[in-house]
């Protein structure tokens, strides 16, 4: 090509020839200053995409990070509508910003509008940018915001009720207790042995809570308050038998006030029919291979120093379909502060509320408890079990005719949902 120029060249007349070199020497010199204007720009170009396509990835982390927060506090607010809900789903979207935190100043707020049950998490994130923060102006400024709203809570069906130092619920040995639909709430701590299991939909503490529980618990929760204090329970004046002591063969008893011991031992087999029953005396005892079962029924024990279920007795009670204890199977009267021990073999049937207002309920052995339920409720003063002992709290509200009592059924949870 040179030589091919070169030819040309000579060709032309001197004129003619000495302007055309001029001109293309002319032209090198302006593409050389063109390009050394350009690279640089070139340059901040190819830089200013990679700084544009971290600046979008860290605006997705950001709302990565609140979408996961306000769902978790829309999570918690369906049970605790206090401040320290907020508090804590600010929190959790701090912590999930931390990796961002080498290159970006982030600071996040949420909020919660109790009429809407909606929480709403924000995150603003700042980074300086290319020359002095000049492109653009103030550098790099992001802000991402979620609200989640969560219609319904887990419904409660465990609650240790005792206020104070003490663990309300507490697991020992082997035990375990499985709620895996619902809430388990203790009014002061919450603790779990190194064998055992304590398995629930939500695990709430107003103390602490240690052990193996399943999902993390919240502590320093608010406490619930007894869903039944204003109940009335009340036990007649008179007597409809005395000092109930059987030995073997089937019983029938009728509703009514049941005083003085009561004794089920050797093979009995007591069948009590549809009301409320009131066991009123120095103890309540089923042991050796007796069995009490009933339908449509609700025990109400007063006045019973000890009320045990051992051996390998068999409990299979089903509660009230209505009336004044509709949704109930077994009560301690409010003066009654003992405690109910079920030790039984077979004591897998108790479909509706246990409630112990000022009593304690030990479930231990190696049995299962209330397994076959479809649901049940357990509200006490305090709530332990031991040895292998398993207490299975279902939530099939719909799958009996016992109706539910108000506080501790349904709705069901329902699954939060972002709204933005």
């Amino acid at each position: 090509m040179d030589s091919l120029f070169g030819s040309t060249m000579n060709l032309l007349p001197d004129p003619v020839r000495l302007s055309s070199r001029r001109f293309w020497q002319s032209q090198d010199g302006t593409v050389i200053v063109l390009l050394s204007l350009l690279l640089p720009i070139l340059g901040m170009g190819s830089v200013g995409v990679v700084e544009v396509a971290e600046v979008m990835l860290a605006r997705t982390k950001l709302q990565h990070n609140v979408d996961a927060a306000a769902i978790q506090g829309a999570g918690e607010f369906g049970v605790d509508q206090s401040a320290a809900t907020v508090e804590r789903t600010r929190l959790y979207a701090d912590a999930m910003a931390e990796p961002l935190r080498l290159r970006w100043t982030i600071a996040s707020t949420a909020s919660i509008d109790p009429a809407t049950r909606a929480v709403t998490v924000q995150q603003k994130a700042n980074r300086a940018s290319f020359f002095g923060s000049l492109l653009p102006p103030g550098g790099w400024n992001l802000q991402v915001t979620a609200t989640a709203i969560r219609t319904a809570r887990k419904p409660l069906c465990v609650l240790g009720a005792q206020a104070g130092s003490q663990a309300s619920i507490d697991l020992q040995g082997s035990s375990s207790i499985t709620a895996s639909d619902c809430l388990v709430q203790s009014n002061a701590n919450m603790t779990a042995g190194r064998g055992t299991s304590l398995s629930a939909g939500e695990a709430r503490a107003a103390g602490s809570a240690s052990g193996p529980i399943r999902p993390d618990p919240v502590t320093d929760a608010p406490a619930v308050q007894d869903p039944f204090a204003a109940m009335r329970i009340s036990v007649p004046l008179l007597c409809d038998s005395l000092s109930l002591s059987l030995g073997s063969g089937t019983f029938y008893l009728n509703p009514g006030v049941h005083c003085g011991a009561i004794a089920l031992l050797g093979n009995t087999n007591l069948v009590l029919a549809p009301g409320e029953h009131y066991f009123v005396g120095p103890s309540f005892s089923l042991g050796g291979n007796s069995t009490i079962s009933g339908s449509d029924v609700v025990v109400i024990l007063k006045d019973v120093l000890t009320a045990q279920v051992t051996g390998s007795s068999v409990l299979e009670l089903e509660g009230r379909k209505s009336g004044p204890y509709a949704g109930f199977v077994l009560i301690t009267d409010r003066s009654y502060s003992g405690d109910v021990e079920i030790s039984a073999k077979s004591a897998r049937k108790l479909v509706g509320t246990v409630y112990l207002p000022n009593a304690d309920l030990t479930v231990k052995g190696n049995n299962k408890v209330a397994d076959q339920s479809p649901w049940t409720v357990v509200v006490a003063r305090t709530i332990r079990t031991e040895g292998s002992a398993n207490l299975t709290i279902n939530s099939n509200y719909a799958g009996s005719s016992v109706p539910v009592p108000a506080s501790v059924g349904p709705p069901r949870d329902q699954p939060v949902r972002l709204s933005q």
